[in-house]
């Protein structure tokens, strides 16, 4: 993770540093009690869907990692998507599989750290804002996704140039938080072999590796849910207990 400097680490020693960890805990309840609430997902939808964007986006980075290539991105009104990749082999199929899942937790873990200090959250904001403008112009290849993806880039773009100090650190802890959850969120869909989609049986993304790293899908679904716990918990300790002792 991201050491933070010395003046930004000592910010938590004080008040202000108190106000920005009880924004992180508020981000935190809002995402947990949201979805449990009538109509509470509605709320949550936009950053929802940068939850599917993120995991697609993963899919398809990872492809380009794989020394392949990332050809079409795809976003659903359904918080669904999907991400069309090229070019890889065997064990690149591993990698892209496993960027899907981890990619969003990897994404949220570097959001919660850069973004917990009022310094910086106004990077990370615009810092996405580019990001999902520049998906748009590559990958992006639907208008629901175009319509969504962009209206949301505009906002962030907007808050990281007007918003308060305060929301922009409250929004960048819950777009993190978010991220981490969509990892998570998609528990049992770690831990499924193959699921249908328009009639057609699919291999789950762990089932992809199981195909080529030989183990069981379910191996792979429960070391990448203990990974996304260990990136979730490394990023808080990042963000906010690790500055609170060099502050002490």
């Amino acid at each position: 993770m991201v050491d933070l400097p010395e003046d930004l680490s000592g910010e938590l020693a004080t008040g202000s540093g108190n106000r920005l960890l009880a924004l992180f805990w508020v981000a935190a309840a809002i995402s947990l009690i949201l979805p449990r609430i009538p109509y509470g997902r509605n709320l949550l939808y936009p950053f929802a869907l940068l939850g599917t964007w993120a995991h697609e986006m993963g899919h398809g980075l990872f492809a380009i990692v794989a020394g392949g290539s990332f050809n079409r991105l795809v976003i659903y009104q359904n918080l669904g998507g999907t991400a069309s990749s090229s070019g890889v082999g065997s064990l690149g199929r591993a990698l892209v599989a496993a960027g899907g899942l981890l990619g969003p937790a990897l994404a949220g873990g570097l959001i919660i750290v850069l973004g917990s200090r009022e310094a910086t959250a106004r990077w990370v904001l615009a810092g996405l804002a580019v990001l999902l403008a520049l998906s748009l112009v590559f990958f992006v290849r639907n208008l629901f996704g175009w319509l969504a993806l962009g209206l949301i880039a505009a906002a962030l773009g907007g808050l990281a140039g007007y918003g308060p100090e305060v929301v922009r650190v409250f929004v960048t802890q819950l777009i993190g938080i978010q991220f981490c959850l969509a990892s998570w969120g998609t528990l049992d869909y770690m831990f499924t072999k193959r699921f249908v989609r328009d009639g057609q049986v699919i291999d789950s993304d762990t089932q992809e590796i199981a195909e080529v790293l030989l183990l069981p899908y379910w191996f792979w679904g429960g070391l990448i849910a203990l990974a996304s716990l260990a990136i979730m918990a490394s990023s808080f300790y990042f963000a906010w207990i690790r500055p609170l002792r060099l502050g002490g």
